[in-house]
């Protein structure tokens, strides 16, 4: 069985060399996996992992609130470049946290500068979202043809809210530790629906054949039906319909 990752660091990864870690990818199974960056520090980190295997690494670049402070004031146009010259990357991770980031001040309009960027260069867009459910409100009817939650945990609310403008929804382990984590697993529609480790924290990328087995339970379908069905949406968000 082929998977993907829709959402993972490797260049976080402590003790593995890179070529280690695509060996290792490769030998579980995975085809495609986006590996994403937080910040103008680990952007040129990313670029090497999609340099080694670029039929296997899609990168992905931005600006995360976490990091938000520390980053240069033309952050916006040295993002713009590192995106050109890698056609095929996506704008992320980027968005919107009121729990973990160290100010408010700042988020919205970095958040928005990236938003734009995906529609300029018709990117895929991967939303950071922590306690934000009313601020991403203002933001719904701005975004780019091709977006996606990244390790959704919020409301059935939230999750209907966002389904209604368009986005992909992409569920990790942590999902399962949620009280509503059927409600969620059982509501996203089979084409909207992407899996991700966000490894190495959430989890370990060889975690997701297991998610799969779990959330194929769930919705009463086997897990080759559900990863099929979450490779085939991966292109589609990749490339468009």
């Amino acid at each position: 069985m082929q998977f993907t990752d829709s959402h993972l660091h490797l260049q976080d990864y402590k003790t593995k060399d890179a070529q280690q870690i695509i060996v290792d990818l490769r030998a579980a199974g995975f085809v495609k996996v986006v590996c994403a960056a937080t910040s103008p520090t680990d952007w040129n980190k990313v670029a090497v992992f999609a340099g080694l295997a670029p039929d296997l690494v899609i990168p992905a670049f931005g600006l995360h609130p976490w990091h938000l402070a520390a980053a240069s004031q033309d952050w916006a146009s040295a993002l713009k470049k590192q995106l050109e010259r890698f056609p095929l990357a996506w704008v992320g991770e980027c968005g919107l946290d009121r729990v973990k980031a160290p100010s408010w001040d700042g988020q919205e309009e970095a958040f928005a500068v990236q938003i734009s960027l995906a529609k300029e260069l018709s990117r895929p867009l991967v939303i950071h979202a922590l306690k934000v459910e009313d601020k991403l409100a203002r933001f719904w009817r701005a975004m780019p043809p091709r977006f996606m939650l990244h390790s959704f945990g919020g409301s059935l609310s939230f999750l209907r809210a966002a389904l209604g403008y368009g986005a992909y929804i992409s569920l990790s382990p942590a999902i399962l530790k949620r009280k509503n984590y059927v409600a969620i697993a059982a509501s996203v529609p089979a084409e909207r629906l992407l899996l991700e480790s966000d490894s190495p924290y959430l989890s370990d990328y060889r975690d997701i054949p297991v998610l799969a087995g779990d959330l194929a339970a769930i919705r009463k379908t086997s897990t080759a039906a559900l990863i099929a069905q979450v490779n085939q949406n991966f292109e589609e968000f990749c490339h468009g319909k």
